[in-house]
């Protein structure tokens, strides 16, 4: 998987916000709001990475445990699949 283009993420004050640029602007409603592992994941995903890399990059960098990383990853990914952010 991967990040769509046109997409950027920027540090406003102590917030980090994924914002559409170009045509996105037009097709995409808003913006979303990052925490630090969602802007870590997204990081990742400006290069096509499989799901398992993502989690072992997370458990590399985040005090957290296996199970609660990937079953967090799950959501994060669905999210962004969701957003139409991500393609496989």
């Amino acid at each position: 998987m991967k990040a769509k283009n046109g997409f950027v993420l920027r540090k406003v004050v102590d917030e980090q916000i994924l914002m559409p640029v170009g045509d996105n602007i037009g097709q995409f409603n808003g913006t979303v709001l990052m925490n630090d592992v969602s802007a870590f994941v997204w990081e990742k995903l400006q290069e096509p990475v499989t799901k398992e890399e993502l989690l072992q990059a997370v458990l590399s960098e985040f005090e957290v445990d296996e199970e609660t990383a990937s079953r967090d990853l799950d959501e994060l990914l669905e999210k962004f699949a969701g957003l139409g952010i991500i393609e496989e």
